[in-house]
């Protein structure tokens, strides 16, 4: 018994690379980019992907009572980038509906260029206005076939698993003997 179970288990463990790479993750969150108190609030600011590239990106704030750190329904955020090199400004409303998780405002860009950014994030509540800045370096965008792999490599990936099941079943059977046909051609002669 134990002989089956260890296939299985690097099966498992070997699918849960190919199938669920986490580079390939679109949430909320990432890394910390930012974690600053401003007036009444405590902001926290994540970007995605990480390492962060040219590309799509998301920028995920969330938003803290200073006092309490109690989450912040209400409050409004706005995203500004801001080019080093061009000076190309991108602007979005950070919002709970673009979220994943709700207690986050998170803002979709598409960052045409790697480079130096400037983050410009503003919030607006019941503590009145407050701005926080930092800035991001965008690395270059992953070369094209590493978007492409799953839909290329999925056949790969049956094949393979076919291999498995092909090997798993020949290993369980166990050879036949045919001591009857034998006993029945000895009395023939």
């Amino acid at each position: 018994m134990n002989y089956l179970i260890k296939p299985k288990l690097i099966l498992l463990l070997f699918s849960s690379f190919i199938l669920h790479p986490s580079s390939f993750a679109r949430a909320d969150g990432g890394a910390v980019r930012l974690r600053e108190r401003v007036g009444g609030y405590q902001i926290t600011v994540f970007t995605s992907p990480t390492p962060f590239r040219a590309g799509p990106v998301d920028i995920s704030v969330l938003v803290q009572d200073a006092a309490t750190e109690e989450y912040m329904p209400d409050a409004r955020v706005t995203v500004r980038l801001t080019a080093r090199g061009t000076g190309e400004v991108q602007e979005c409303a950070a919002t709970a509906e673009a979220a994943t998780n709700k207690i986050l405002r998170a803002a979709e860009f598409r960052l045409p260029e790697p480079g130096s950014w400037d983050v410009a994030v503003a919030v607006e509540g019941s503590d009145g206005p407050a701005l926080v800045r930092f800035e991001v370096q965008a690395h270059e965008p992953p070369p094209r076939w590493l978007e492409m792999w799953p839909w290329i490599g999925w056949p790969a990936l049956v094949v393979a698993l076919f291999g498995v099941h092909r090997a798993l079943v020949q290993r369980k059977a166990l050879p036949v003997s045919d001591s009857a046909g034998m006993s029945s051609l000895a009395s023939t002669h």
